[in-house]
């Protein structure tokens, strides 16, 4: 009984990634929210390996993002 609730939660998470996933265009975005999906899922659990992973998303994800800002400003700063 007292594993149900976990379970569920991560399910319910594990849902929401996987709609974000197929969503979003920008990879960088999806890394970052499919991280903060997994640490929250990892904290929940009290699973360490999956809240690290998602940490780790979460800061790839926002160095991809601003790649791309500093692509697109370079961009347009040619123009």
């Amino acid at each position: 009984m007292i594993l149900t609730r976990p379970l569920a939660l991560v399910a319910t998470l594990a849902g929401g990634l996987l709609i974000l996933v197929a969503c979003d265009k920008d990879s960088g975005q999806t890394q970052r929210a499919a991280g903060k999906i997994k640490s929250a899922a990892g904290s929940v659990t009290g699973d360490e390996a999956l809240k690290r992973e998602g940490k780790k998303d979460e800061v790839v994800g926002g160095v991809k993002t601003a790649a791309s800002d500093l692509k697109g400003a370079v961009k347009d700063a040619k123009d």
